[in-house]
């Protein structure tokens, strides 16, 4: 990995891939999530969770969290994205890979693109 690939490519890669996932997966791609697709639940607040007081401890209270598999709902797919693409933890493909099948639930994009209503 050069400098050309940090200062040139790489922005150019997230900006082609910003438009490939808003043409891919839509608006609920850029929105923190409101479902949880593995355990088919909407997400409560991490202090509303059944939670031990280390486990809890360093995690914001008011986040969302999977009642079920405590998964935080604390950020979009997208800057999930962005973080790992530019430290070269993952490839676009292997990322649209691992997201195809909570974007394929129809309730995933519906209680994402519902939840502020």
């Amino acid at each position: 990995m050069g400098i050309l690939d940090i200062l040139f490519i790489r922005p150019l890669k997230l900006r082609s891939s910003k438009k490939y996932f808003r043409e891919r997966f839509g608006p609920a791609f850029f929105m923190r999530p409101a479902y949880c697709t593995d355990c088919n639940k909407k997400p409560i607040k991490v202090k509303d969770a059944d939670l031990e007081e280390h486990v809890r401890a360093g995690m914001n209270v008011e986040d969302p969290i999977c009642p079920e598999c405590y998964w935080v709902m604390n950020v979009s797919s997208w800057e999930r994205f962005r973080g790992g693409f530019l430290d070269g933890s993952f490839t676009v493909e292997q990322f649209e890979e691992w997201e195809r099948k909570t974007y394929m639930n129809e309730n995933f994009v519906s209680e994402t693109l519902n939840q502020n209503s």
